[in-house]
């Protein structure tokens, strides 16, 4: 493992090798990109090696050894149109119009071939050799060559056999806050580059299980960046911060404040949005903040034995008479006519219970005009993400989202976590 800063943490992929030039498969769920990315272009220019003055931006290397030759030229063009991937991702992730800070030699003239050219860098790395050379050694020749801005966040294509890895840097850069990237295609690059930007996986304390499941999109297919707006990444709340790392880790970020991007700004049409607030999502506050309940004989309580992500989650005790309530308090708005999708994670203690999922229509004067309900939904042991979407009828202004568990079952727990109100714009996020 690199030395690195403190809390920082090495994130390594193991795609299967490929053969020259690392052409890897592009993501093509849920949507297909397109087979031309919009050019994305310098956000600034300067000297790869010293940008004084310049802005924090990322900036991408075409590593090389003798082993292997330089093959820049054949490659360059290619290296961009993945980082032009990358960046129409990050845009289309969400309804928020975000973009790379990207950094080049000099002024490109028009051109795509220009362009390229100005954001790739080559370096040779002096200590490479076949058939391996570990992505320790391309940092330590990386660094030593001079590639060390605090401003930079480095994203190094290697034309040769190494790990596809990164190392965690949500603040400051530095060569250290670096990709290395082995297998050339935006699902693996935009992966390991989000890992620089502070993206951790999903992690759930689930009787000792450290890891859950990877809400980031992944290098085999999804391109979409964290859809729960939970994890790491929240466009809609800048000053909201989430855990990267599992327990007992506290480090948190939120990579839509990134300094190598841009300002987040609303509202566009993108793969995925969200109604709620941060702790309306991830219930992490120290109360029960943002939730109401309603249920004689049973409780809700926030939990830190079980959780989807983050450290706590609420925990319902149905006592098997009442039919128990969990509430967000706050109706957020809705326009009538238009369709909205209401997530939730949910887990039980116990087997063969159910629950539902409502949505309540307000209108402006505060007057519930109907309630929209699922069928019944099957528990398990497991963070299940379940959802119910509906139309906001006429006069509609705000909406009620409740979980709520049928009578006549008992005695037992569940729990919830991980909220989320899509506004289907123009279609509804489906289920990941």
């Amino acid at each position: 493992m690199v030395a690195v800063a403190t809390a920082a943490t090495v994130f390594a992929t193991t795609p299967p090798a490929y053969a020259h030039h690392r052409t890897g498969t592009e993501p093509f769920l849920p949507y297909a990109q397109p087979a031309t990315p919009p050019k994305r272009g310098c956000a600034t220019v300067a000297n790869p090696i010293a940008p004084t003055g310049s802005i924090p931006a990322v900036q991408v290397i075409y590593a090389w050894h003798d082993g292997d030759a330089n093959n820049y030229e054949a490659s360059v063009e290619q290296i961009a149109r993945i980082v032009d991937r990358i960046d129409w991702m990050l845009d289309e992730s969400t309804n928020y119009d975000q973009h790379i800070n990207l950094s080049c030699r000099w002024a490109d003239n028009g051109t795509y071939a220009d362009y390229a050219r100005a954001l790739v860098v080559p370096e040779k790395i002096e200590s490479g050799s076949n058939p391996f050379t570990s992505s320790g050694t391309v940092r330590a020749d990386l660094h030593g060559a001079g590639f060390d801005d605090s401003n930079r966040y480095y994203l190094v294509f290697t034309d040769f056999e190494s790990e596809s890895d990164a190392i965690q840097c949500p603040t400051t850069g530095g060569m250290w806050c670096s990709a290395v990237v082995e297998l050339w295609d935006s699902g693996v690059a935009g992966h390991e580059l989000l890992h620089v930007f502070g993206a951790g996986h999903a992690w759930s304390a689930e009787n000792g299980q450290a890891y859950f499941a990877d809400n980031m999109y992944g290098w085999w297919d999804y391109w979409m960046l964290d859809q729960d707006f939970n994890t790491y990444y929240d466009p809609s709340e800048t000053t909201a911060s989430f855990y990267i790392d599992p327990a007992p880790s506290t480090t948190t970020a939120n990579i839509a404040r990134h300094p190598a991007l841009t300002t987040p700004a609303c509202c566009d049409v993108g793969f995925s949005n969200d109604l709620l607030t941060a702790q309306e999502r991830t219930i992490e506050a120290a109360t029960l903040t943002g939730f109401s309940f309603s249920g004689t004989g049973s409780s809700m309580a926030l939990t830190t034995t079980r959780y989807y992500d983050g450290r706590k989650a609420l925990q319902v005790n149905v006592n098997g008479t009442a039919q128990p309530f969990v509430s967000v308090t706050r109706r957020p708005p809705v326009t009538a006519g238009q369709t909205y999708k209401f997530f939730v994670r949910l887990r039980s203690d116990a087997a063969s219970k159910n629950a539902q999922l409502q949505l309540g229509w307000y209108n402006s004067g505060g007057t519930l005009l109907s309630t929209s309900s699922s069928g019944s939904i099957g528990l398990l042991s497991t963070w299940e993400e379940r959802s119910f979407q509906a139309t906001a009828p006429a006069s509609a202004a705000s909406v009620r989202l409740r979980v709520t568990t049928p009578t006549g079952q008992g005695t037992f727990t569940y729990q919830l976590d991980s909220l989320l109100l899509n506004h289907c714009n123009p279609t509804c996020r489906p289920n990941v």
